[in-house]
C-alpha cells in the first residue's frame, strides 16, 4: 500500500535528535548476493558494524527521505537532513538496530515506500512504551489471527518475534500463536511489564491443548493471572507472573511443558497437565492435582509437593537443587539502542531464580550484538553463515527459514547461536549430513532453534567428536530449547538416522523436543501409494537421541514416535531429570516393530547400553499410543548393575481401545498396561 505523507509534518525533528541521527557513510557497499528487491520493499541489514538500508526505486521520484525510530510504531526522525537522497540505498554506523522508513518525493509529495523494517526483519516487532499502543496491539492481533489455528497456523511458514523495549505496557495483551516468541529486552523481567499473556485453547475442540506447540515467552512481567495451556516445544523462562498461573484450561487438558527461572507471586495450578518440568522457579504454592502422570521439580522455591509416587497421592519428583546448569542466553537493549546478548555462566547446585537481585548479581557476560552475524532468511544459508562463524562471529538467527545444503559448523570455543521467533533450520535434500555440527570445544551455547528434516540426512545435530576424551567440565556445551521435527510440515519424504548425537563430554541439555511428526502431512511409516494414485510419504527415523559422551545431563528430555530406540544412552555417568515419550502411532504390523534381532516386541523408549556402569534417570514417563494392536516388551531397558539407578517411572496406555500393550515398565519388572490396566508405577529400580 502506498502512503502519502505531508513533507511539513514528516520532516519535523528536534535539533538534538538531528545531532544523533547524522550518518557516518563510506564508499564501501556490500552486494548482498545481488539480491533484487521486490516492488515497494525496504530491506535493512547490519554487517561488520554498519547498517545497510536498501529500497525499491519509485518511478518519477526526485529523491528519497529516510526516517528512523527505535520501535515499529514510534516517532520517526529524519536522518538525511534537508538534502534528498538520490540513490535508493543508505549506509550508517549509528542507529544500526533502528527501524527505517523510506519516502519517495514525487511532485512535491512524499510517498512511503513499503513498510518500516529493521535488521531484525519484517518477521519481528519491536515495541516501545511510548508507541501508539493501540497500533502495537492491532499488529499483534493480526499476527495471532494468522498463527492461532491448529489446522493452518501449526504448519505455517510464518515465524514471528514480538520484542518489548524496557517500560510498562498497561494495554498490551501478548497473544502467542504458533512459531511466536514474546521477548522482553530489559536486563531482568521486571524491566518490561505487560498487561496479560494469551494462548488460545481453540487449537483443538473441547479446549484440548495437546497440539499447542511451538511458542515461548521470556524476560517479561505479566501483570495479571495467566493461563498458559501448552504442550511440547514451548518455553516460559525468566518470567514474573504477578498473580496465579494455570497450565491448562479448567475443562481441557494439556500434554506437557517447561517452566524455568521464573517467579509466580501466587499459585501454579497444573490442572490436567499430563507431565511438566519446572526448574529453578519461585512461587507461592504449587497446587496438588493428583491426576498428572509425571510432574518434576528441580531447584524450586515455594510450597512444592514433595517427592511421592503413588496412585492416591500423585506423581511428583522433587530435587532440592539443580545439579549443574547455565540459563539460556537472551537479548538485551540498553538505552533503546545498545543491543547485546547476556550469556549466563554455568552454576552448580542452584536454587530459585538467578535475577532476583538484579543483573549485576548474575554470573555471566554481555556480548555486543556487533559481535554477532545477524542472519536474514532472504539472504543467508550455510555458506554465508559458515563464513561469518569462521571470521569469529557469533550467530543471531532472525525469525524465518534457513535452507542448509551443508551443515552449519561451529568450530570456535564459546560461540553463541541464538534464534528468535522459532527460527527454523531446514536440511535440504542435498544435505545428507546434518543441520549443525559442533566441534569438540568448550563453552558453545545453542538456544531457541527448530530443525526440520530433509529427504535424508545421517543426523540433524551432532555435538562433539566421536570417541573424544576431552573434558569440558569447567566450561560445558549447553543446548537450550532445541526442537527437532521429522516430517509433518509438508507431504514429502523426510528421513534421518539419529536426530541428535551428543559426543562431547559434560554437555548440558535444557528442554528438548525431538518429534517424529505423528499427524498432518508426510507422516506415514513409509512411502505409500494410495488407492487413488496419490502418495502418502514416510518420515522414518531410527533413533531420537544418542548420547555417547560421559557426564552428560538432560533436563526436560522429550522424544516421541521414533521407529527404533527413542533415547539410547551409551556414555557413562549420564543424568536425565524428567523424560517424556510416546511410542509410534500407526505401526503397520508387529513384524515392522521388533528389536534384538527380532526376539523382542518393540523398541524400548529409553535404553541404557548394557556396557554402561553408571547412569541416573528421574521422572521417566513413557506412553503407549497406537491403534494397531502392537506390543512392547519393555518401556525401559537398562543394565542390572548397582551404578544404574532410576526413580519414579510411569507407563500408561493412551490407546486402550487398540488392543496394544506394554508388558513391563523396565526390563522384566514393574508389570504392564493393556486394555484392562491404564497406568503402572515403579518407585525405584
Amino acid at each position: 500500500m502506498i502512503k502519502k505523507l505531508s513533507i511539513a509534518v514528516a520532516t519535523v525533528i528536534s535539533a538534538t535528535a538531528l545531532l544523533t541521527l547524522i550518518p557516518a557513510c563510506s564508499n564501501e557497499w556490500q552486494d548482498f548476493n545481488g539480491e533484487k528487491l521486490a516492488a515497494n520493499e525496504v530491506r535493512v541489514n547490519v554487517r561488520d558494524g554498519e547498517c545497510f538500508v536498501r529500497w525499491s526505486e519509485v518511478e518519477g521520484a526526485d529523491g528519497y527521505n529516510i526516517y528512523r525510530s527505535e520501535s515499529r510504531f514510534g516517532d520517526y526522525g529524519k536522518a538525511n537532513g534537508d538534502k534528498l537522497l538520490k540513490d535508493n540505498r543508505y549506509k550508517t554506523d549509528v542507529a544500526k538496530y533502528s527501524y527505517y522508513k523510506i519516502t519517495a518525493v514525487v511532485d512535491g509529495e512524499e510517498i512511503e515506500v513499503g513498510e518500516p523494517v529493521s535488521t531484525f526483519t519484517k518477521n519481528s516487532l519491536i515495541a516501545s512504551p511510548f508507541d501508539d499502543l493501540s497500533a502495537v496491539q492491532n499488529y499483534i492481533n493480526v499476527m495471532h489471527d494468522e498463527l492461532e489455528s491448529g489446522s493452518t497456523g501449526q504448519f505455517s511458514s510464518t515465524r514471528f518475534a514480538m520484542m518489548f523495549l524496557p517500560g510498562e505496557y498497561p494495554q498490551i495483551e501478548a497473544k502467542t500463536g504458533y512459531y511466536t516468541s514474546v521477548i522482553g529486552l530489559g536486563s531482568i523481567p521486571t524491566d518490561v511489564t505487560l498487561n496479560s499473556l494469551y494462548v488460545s485453547t481453540n487449537v483443538l475442540s473441547d479446549n484440548n491443548s495437546t497440539h499447542t506447540f511451538w511458542r515461548g515467552v521470556e524476560n517479561v512481567t505479566i501483570n495479571s493471572d495467566t493461563q498458559w495451556a501448552v504442550s511440547q516445544a514451548t518455553s516460559m523462562r525468566r518470567v514474573q507472573i504477578n498473580g496465579n498461573l494455570a497450565l491448562s484450561h479448567p475443562t481441557g487438558w494439556s500434554s506437557g511443558g517447561f517452566l524455568a527461572n521464573s517467579k509466580i507471586t501466587g499459585s501454579v495450578n497444573p490442572g490436567t497437565q499430563q507431565q511438566w518440568m519446572s526448574r529453578n522457579d519461585d512461587w507461592g504454592s504449587w497446587l496438588n492435582n493428583g491426576g498428572s502422570h509425571n510432574l518434576v521439580f528441580s531447584g524450586c522455591v515455594g510450597e512444592t509437593p514433595q517427592s511421592v509416587w503413588s496412585e492416591s497421592l500423585g506423581r511428583y519428583t522433587n530435587f532440592e537443587t539443580t545439579e549443574k546448569m547455565a540459563e539460556k542466553p537472551f537479548l538485551v537493549c540498553d538505552n533503546y539502542s545498545d543491543y547485546k546478548v547476556f550469556v549466563p555462566d554455568v552454576v552448580a547446585n542452584s536454587k530459585g531464580t538467578t535475577w532476583q537481585n538484579g543483573i549485576e548479581a548474575e554470573s555471566g557476560k554481555f556480548i555486543s550484538l556487533d559481535d554477532f552475524y545477524i542472519a536474514d532468511e532472504k539472504l543467508d544459508n550455510d555458506k554465508t553463515i559458515n563464513e561469518a562463524l569462521k571470521n569469529g562471529k557469533h550467530l543471531l538467527l532472525t525469525p524465518g527459514h534457513y535452507k542448509l545444503d551443508a551443515p552449519i559448523k561451529i568450530e570456535r570455543a564459546n560461540t553463541v547461536v541464538l534464534g528468535l521467533g522459532y527460527a527454523s533450520l531446514e536440511i535440504s535434500d542435498y544435505n545428507g549430513t546434518a543441520a549443525i555440527l559442533v566441534d569438540d570445544v568448550d563453552g558453545v551455547r545453542i538456544a531457541d532453534v527448530l530443525i526440520d528434516a530433509g529427504d535424508y540426512s545421517d543426523n540433524m545435530i551432532v555435538v562433539g567428536k566421536e570417541n573424544s576424551n576431552l573434558s569440558h567440565a569447567q566450561n560445558p556445551i549447553v543446548l537450550s530449547n532445541i526442537y527437532i521435527r521429522i516430517g509433518g510440515a509438508e507431504n514429502r519424504h523426510t528421513e534421518t538416522d539419529t536426530a541428535m548425537v551428543i559426543n562431547a563430554n559434560d554437555t548440558i541439555g535444557d528442554n528438548f523436543w525431538i518429534w517424529r511428526a505423528d499427524h498432518y502431512r508426510g507422516t506415514a511409516w513409509e512411502d505409500t501409494e494410495n488407492r487413488d494414485g496419490s502418495m502418502s510419504y514416510g518420515n522414518p527415523i531410527k533413533t531420537g537421541i544418542q548420547v555417547n559422551g560421559d557426564n552428560v545431563k538432560c533436563y526436560a528430555l522429550m522424544v516421541e514416535h521414533t521407529l527404533g530406540y527413542q533415547t539410547y544412552w551409551k556414555g557413562e555417568n549420564g543424568l536425565t531429570v524428567m523424560y517424556q515419550s510416546e511410542t509410534p502411532y500407526r505401526i503397520p504390523s508387529q513384524e515392522h516393530w521388533m528389536s534384538h534381532d527380532g526376539e523382542k516386541n518393540g523398541y524400548a523408549s529409553y535404553k541404557v547400553d548394557e556396557n554402561v556402569k553408571s547412569h541416573q534417570a528421574y521422572g521417566v514417563g513413557i506412553y503407549l499410543v497406537n491403534w494397531t494392536g502392537n506390543h512392547l516388551d519393555s518401556a525401559i531397558e537398562s543394565p542390572k548393575t548397582a551404578g544404574v539407578k532410576m526413580q519414579h517411572l510411569v507407563i500408561c496406555n493412551f490407546s486402550q481401545s487398540g488392543g496394544g500393550s506394554i508388558k513391563n515398565v523396565i526390563n522384566d519388572f514393574g508389570g504392564g498396561v493393556d486394555k484392562s490396566t491404564f497406568r503402572r508405577l515403579v518407585t525405584s529400580y
